[in-house]
């Protein structure tokens, strides 16, 4: 059994990766890397791991084995962290649209929150799944990097609405601007939530759908959008 050993050490250097994914992202995130980086670095490990236990178990084998399992070991991690954590289309989305509003309503109420804000809303809804998850993986981390101005616009409530929200997004600290004119809708031409708009010097200069803010997408963001 000794000669496996290390294949065995491999493995479970993978697994340890699979079950810890989560706070290595966050961990490289709260030190700065990119996050596209940090998103992908966990998969680097795997495969690294991966490698490293198919060479090791092709260089304890003899005969027919020595190919067959081999294959199976570099497979087996990838493939179960791909089955844990699928990898979207979206994920690696970037593009939305770009825009050039100076008269709208989300605008106004930001303004009138933060006459200087320079970085990215998210509209969103106290009642849609999709708008806390956004919050909780992504507008509160780049509220916390801190590169970028970060909030959150509420289409409806008032300002217990707010807190409940702040509290199931896991995000205690995010701004809440709440829509002043609930009972227009919101002004914007998408009919699905959460939508993502950037601001700048007074300006809705770019839109992006919840399936469209990938990680490139977040990098891109948090570098001002450049040319």
């Amino acid at each position: 059994m000794n000669k496996f050993r290390s294949t065995l050490v491999f493995f479970l250097l993978g697994i340890a990766t699979m079950l810890t994914n989560n706070w290595l992202q966050n961990a490289l995130l709260t030190q700065g890397f990119s996050w596209v980086l940090s998103y992908l670095f966990p998969w680097f490990l795997i495969l690294l791991f991966s490698l490293a236990a198919a060479r090791s178990l092709f260089l304890s084998l003899k005969g027919k084995l020595r190919i067959g399992l081999p294959v199976v070991a570099f497979l087996l991690l990838p493939g179960l962290f791909f089955a844990l954590n699928p990898i979207y289309e979206g994920d690696f989305n970037k593009s939305g649209k770009p825009k050039s509003l100076t008269e709208n309503q989300i605008l106004s109420d930001v303004l009138r929150f933060d006459p200087d804000f320079d970085g990215l809303v998210c509209v969103a809804s106290p009642n849609c799944p999709y708008c806390v998850e956004a919050v909780k993986t992504k507008i509160y981390r780049i509220f916390q990097r801190a590169k970028i101005d970060a909030l959150v616009y509420l289409g409806i409530g008032d300002e217990q609405v707010a807190a409940g929200f702040r509290e199931k997004a896991l995000a205690p600290e995010i701004p809440v601007v709440l829509n002043t004119a609930p009972d227009d809708g919101l002004d914007i031409d998408e009919n699905v939530i959460p939508v993502f708009l950037y601001i700048r010097k007074g300006e809705i200069v770019h839109l992006w759908r919840n399936e469209q803010l990938g990680f490139p997408a977040l990098d891109w963001i948090e570098a001002g959008l450049p040319q």
